[in-house]
């Protein structure tokens, strides 16, 4: 699982995304262990985020993929991880952190890449 999670992390970093954060969900969700949201200085850079993370993973075949019209918020669920990559003015916007303000952050910079 950490070398899942690592790959992803570092595609975002590659394609320049900022202000990524990693939330720890393995206590408490069913569904997923981790989520991360990361910022993107504009459109083509988010929309650009999904194929970095396709490349990341080539043998992941259990993904899906929302959006919105303008690639503004755009979500990858990787099943047990969920990517929310958003323009720097929605993340901004809708604030989404603040619903995970009791979970806790994974900063695997600090980790040398080890969970």
């Amino acid at each position: 699982m950490s070398n899942k999670l690592e790959k992803v992390y570092d595609a975002l970093k590659d394609i320049k995304l900022f202000d990524i954060l990693i939330y720890d969900f393995r206590d408490v969700s069913p569904y997923f262990d981790y989520q991360i949201i990361a910022s993107a200085s504009n459109e083509r850079q988010a929309h650009s985020s999904i194929e970095f993370i396709k490349k990341a993973m080539p043998k992941e075949e259990n993904y899906h993929i929302e959006r919105d019209q303008f690639d503004r918020w755009i979500l990858v669920d990787l099943g047990d991880i969920i990517v929310h990559v958003m323009h720097k003015e929605t993340r901004n916007n809708y604030q989404i952190e603040k619903l995970f303000y009791d979970r806790k952050e994974v900063h695997l910079e600090d980790q040398s890449h080890g969970i």
